[in-house]
């Protein structure tokens, strides 16, 4: 049995006997699989207890929606990696990550399979980041590298295969100006490329993100920069993705 799983439905996880006392933990609009004798309880109604909770192992069903960047830093997760050492983490969802890649480090965290050689989330985002602004040329998470990194998993979803190609739009000007428009009001990197590409789908009548990559269809887009700087952080996830669970 591995650790991690990445599957099309949760409910039918391959899990072997678990000896001792089994805690199935869930996020709301999972489906669960049938664990003899285990106890069932939703995560949201853990965080108000965990400390009074006894188990030799626990299995994650939706991990990657009960931890986000957001609250990571909460006690349960803090309970649930560097506090319980002992206890089995078993972690089973029905993707690997949800917007940025390095958080798929989160599954191999919690079940004791972090061979990303750093202690901690903020690492891993921190070297995406560069990789992200071009600051660094490759990042152990790329799609070259991280099964480097990542063992004890086994997946049966389908891979993407989106495509990506571009047309001339003659819209330098307008382009020109909607750049003067928005470096004027916004002022972080991510802020600026995400408000820049919001205004050219408008202007476009298109719908296109960095996770469009998710879609597997072909795409043509305006042969704008942003949608070449979009486009190539798309390819990377999506190669992240396809590496990971192949």
């Amino acid at each position: 049995m591995h650790d991690i799983q990445f599957i099309k439905d949760t409910s039918q996880a391959e899990i072997d006997k678990l000896d001792g006392d089994v805690l199935v933990l869930y996020r709301e609009g999972y489906k669960l699989p049938k664990i003899e004798s285990a106890e069932y309880m939703e995560f949201e109604t853990f965080r108000s207890k965990y400390i009074d909770i006894h188990a030799k192992v626990i299995v994650l069903i939706g991990l990657i929606r009960m931890i986000t960047p957001s609250n990571r830093c909460d006690t349960v997760h803090e309970y649930l990696t560097t506090l319980t050492p002992n206890i089995r983490k078993i972690s089973i969802d029905i993707e690997p990550f949800l917007g940025e890649p390095w958080r798929l480090m989160w599954h191999y965290l919690y079940t004791k399979n972090n061979h990303f050689n750093v202690p901690h989330s903020y690492a891993l985002e921190t070297e995406w980041q560069k990789w992200f602004y071009r600051d660094i040329n490759d990042s152990r998470i790329s799609g070259n590298n991280i099964k480097m990194f990542i063992q004890n998993t086994y997946s049966d979803l389908d891979q993407f295969n989106s495509e990506f190609g571009f047309y001339d739009c003659a819209s330098e000007e307008w382009y020109s100006e909607a750049k003067d428009h928005v470096f004027a009001k916004y002022n972080t990197p991510k802020q600026l490329i995400n408000n820049l590409l919001k205004e050219c789908n408008k202007k476009f009548d298109i719908k296109f993100s960095f996770e469009s990559y998710r879609e597997s269809k072909k795409f043509e887009l305006p042969d704008l920069k942003v949608y070449r700087f979009v486009t190539e952080e798309a390819k990377r996830r999506m190669s992240i993705y396809n590496s990971v669970i192949s």
